[in-house]
């Protein structure tokens, strides 16, 4: 009776076990069907001795921790951080996307406009040149004006400009799909921002041994934390208990305790320096915002 060598199906090393020992790729069938992918899914989700469990734990409870395993080498035990990153980023945005989960509610007042409404018994008030004339008239509300080129300008971004001065009239009659759709470019300015802030942590720490790839496994294990956390917020909104000054104070607290734990900065300089960090992240988040409403009207 032969022994039937198993074989890689990536490269085709002779197998000695569930894990090829050449390429790392678990054994399994060439034909993958939707219920064994399940069953892949939930062995990972919820296996407790999963490297998902052995990240989620850390990341929630002991701020700095993965950023500090991974700069000392020791990585197999947890999910990499980019991959942490697209679940949990994955997850927030699903939420966010289903009806009535919208990171911003515009609330419309049904009533008219203040310059369309009389109020008192006398006549709308008159422009001076009109009543030095004798001629009636009455105050109008320009339209919105969008003006951010010159003659300087390029053409296409001139073009941009009055494709989105045409859009702003729309807007006022639904604010809140507009918002919507502006919102589903959130992911790629978010995934833009991480370098950035990367990019913020390793300003702080100049003078530090550090270099620029550990700051951005940083960042990622940072953002990945604020979406779960944003998460924990919406869930408890949800069950009526409202606890955004606890999940506020979490949030900053956060930061100088990773600083401190990952960099090994002391809790004054930690502190210091996640105030400056947070304070010029937030003008940069700002700034996105800005580009992603403009973008967003340009595109309508």
């Amino acid at each position: 009776m032969t022994d039937e060598k198993r074989h890689c199906l990536n490269c085709d090393a002779i197998l000695a076990g569930e894990y090829c020992h050449q390429c790392g790729q678990r054994a399994g069938r060439r034909e993958l069907t939707f219920s064994g992918l399940l069953a892949e899914i939930a062995d990972e989700l919820f296996t407790w001795d999963s490297r998902f469990w052995r990240t989620l734990v850390p990341l929630l409870f002991r701020p700095g921790f993965l950023s500090a395993e991974f700069m000392a080498g020791r990585r197999a035990r947890y999910v990499p951080p980019l991959r942490l990153y697209l679940i949990i980023s994955f997850l927030l945005f699903l939420v966010l996307s289903l009806p009535g989960n919208s990171l911003f509610q515009v609330s419309v007042d049904p009533t008219p406009a203040a310059q369309d409404t009389v109020v008192g018994e006398g006549p709308p008030a008159a422009d001076p040149a009109a009543k030095a004339s004798g001629e009636p008239s009455i105050d109008v509300e320009p339209e919105p004006t969008i003006i951010v080129t010159d003659e300087y300008s390029p053409e296409w971004v001139r073009r941009l400009e009055s494709q989105a001065q045409e859009n702003a009239e729309k807007i006022r009659d639904d604010p809140q799909s507009f918002l919507n759709d502006a919102l589903q470019y959130l992911p790629q300015m978010m995934f833009l921002l991480l370098p950035l802030f990367a990019l913020l942590i390793r300003l702080a720490y100049l003078l530090s041994p550090f270099h620029y790839l550990q700051h951005f496994i940083f960042s990622l294990h940072y953002h990945s934390f604020a979406y779960l956390l944003y998460l924990l917020g919406m869930a408890l909104e949800r069950t009526r208990l409202h606890a955004e000054a606890v999940i506020i104070i979490l949030f900053l607290a956060y930061l100088p305790l990773a600083l401190k734990r990952a960099y090994g900065s002391s809790l004054i300089a930690a502190i210091g320096k996640a105030l400056v960090i947070q304070s010029a992240y937030a003008v940069l988040l700002g700034v996105g915002f800005g580009g992603l409403l403009l973008l967003a009207l340009s595109l309508m």
